[in-house]
């Protein structure tokens, strides 16, 4: 696992984030059960990441506040690039705030909205899932998220590495 809390660029398993002043983020890779495989994922917060969390960002979520946000980026491997879902997209996509719904959330939580885009890059295929917390406050919290995406680097990985 490799992480950082305050703007240095950080890079692992083919990702590079630069996380913004007043973020966190760790990009890791979950020990796989036997016969599983499994690829990096990227967290990132506005708030100190929990030890304990889930890939889409349980264990996080509930700790946001009005103005925070978390962007998590999930490697699906290259064996997903090319299919439906993340095919139609290539590169990594920005948000709006117009894409943030409460309904986009793994679990609904009170003022909370998420929003979630599939692409491809580099031949991997990838999901972009982000929490914000406060849909009112979608506008300034958009911007922060899209700082921290705009930083996102994705290089082919060789290998099983």
């Amino acid at each position: 696992m490799v992480s950082v809390s305050r703007s240095r660029m950080i890079s692992a398993m083919g990702i590079t984030v630069g996380p913004p002043p007043g973020w966190e983020a760790t990009i890791y890779r979950r020990q796989p059960d036997p016969g599983e495989q499994t690829y990096p994922v990227m967290h990132a917060a506005t708030i100190v990441l929990p030890a304990d969390r889930g890939d889409y960002g349980s264990g996080v979520v509930e700790l946001l506040g009005p103005d925070d946000v978390f962007v998590s980026l999930l490697d699906f491997g290259p064996e997903a690039a090319s299919t439906a879902l993340f095919a139609a997209l290539g590169g990594i996509p920005g948000l709006t705030p117009d894409v943030f719904r409460s309904r986009q959330l793994q679990r609904t939580i009170r003022g909370q909205a998420g929003a979630q885009r599939f692409f491809h890059s580099k031949g991997r295929g990838f999901c972009l899932y982000s929490v914000i917390g406060s849909l009112s406050n979608r506008v300034s919290l958009t911007a922060r998220a899209n700082e921290l995406i705009g930083s996102l680097r994705i290089e082919p990985v060789a290998g099983d590495s």
